[in-house]
């Protein structure tokens, strides 16, 4: 376990789905601060570590937690069947895991379908936490959303990668320095300069971690997906019994953005921070100097 954020790093055995999985948490800050719950964007290369620049700008102005979702990062990644039920009742275990040391209540900012995973325990957690902040959130998967179609068009997709022999080697091609520039490119970062080659290949390590091809390919064909339909984000809002704060991402994909401001209807506050759906790495001591400045909102 090598921190991801500059905090200190600790594998926690949670059951899940009747699997037994080790997730990495990471915490920086002091423990007596406010305390905020970091969740990752889900993809191909969903990592912690993507809090970094947020988290040095935030210092020791709050206490930060972040984890690997199951599947993803240095969490394991079994051979399984991912869902959006699963990674709820892993956000669900951390979150009680960190109740029984921090009793007071939390903010959850959430990037990307990680928000979306989050409004899914808006009924149940909600009434515990500070604010929710969904930074550039989305519900549905790249191939849904790209397509228009139903998750369930793409399952063959899912056992196709998940087959041996002919699934790594796909998954493999997939994940090329090339097909992982192109991604970054378009969907996640606004500067090119940031494409260098050293952190292409970062990025494809992350991908090609052993069994790490099982989250990604759920992700990518809409298996992550929540709902069919754009009326869940309204009725999950709804049911929250706590601010949310939207981000909305400037230059988020034209499909992506409208989710967004379909969300913005019904959140308490929204703003607009420069950046795509990596906006939270990107611009990440932007968005951190303003959410310490809507303290009054989220803590």
């Amino acid at each position: 376990m090598t921190p991801a954020f500059g905090g200190t790093a600790e594998r926690l055995q949670l059951d899940l789905g009747g699997h037994r999985l080790g997730v990495i948490l990471e915490r920086s800050g002091p423990r007596s601060a406010p305390l905020w719950l970091l969740l990752p964007a889900l993809s191909t290369v969903s990592s912690r570590g993507e809090w970094k620049p947020l988290a040095k700008a935030v210092g020791d102005q709050r206490h930060l937690v972040s984890f690997d979702w199951p599947g993803f990062g240095e969490s394991d990644r079994p051979a399984i069947t991912y869902d959006a039920s699963f990674l709820r009742s892993a956000l669900r275990a951390v979150l009680t895991y960190l109740r029984a040391t921090h009793p007071g209540r939390i903010t959850v900012v959430a990037a990307g379908h990680s928000a979306s995973i989050a409004l899914g325990l808006a009924a149940e957690w909600s009434a515990r936490w500070q604010s929710l902040v969904a930074v550039a959130p989305t519900w549905r998967g790249p191939l849904p959303t790209m397509t228009g179609w139903p998750p369930q068009q793409f399952s063959w997709l899912q056992q196709v990668i998940a087959a041996p022999l002919i699934g790594p080697a796909l998954y493999r091609l997939n994940t090329s320095r090339a097909v992982l520039k192109l991604m970054l490119r378009r969907h996640v970062w606004v500067d090119p300069d940031l494409l260098t080659p050293q952190r292409i290949r970062e990025q494809q390590q992350l991908a090609r971690r052993p069994g790490a091809r099982f989250a990604s390919v759920a992700f990518v064909s809409g298996g992550l997906d929540p709902a069919v339909d754009r009326a869940w984000w309204l009725q999950q809002a709804r049911l929250l019994q706590c601010p949310l704060q939207l981000v909305v991402a400037a230059q988020a994909p034209p499909r992506s953005r409208s989710e967004m401001e379909a969300l913005a209807a019904a959140a308490d506050q929204v703003s607009v921070v420069p950046g795509r759906l990596g906006l939270h790495q990107e611009f990440g001591a932007l968005l951190a100097r303003q959410l310490l400045g809507n303290v009054a909102s989220i803590d």
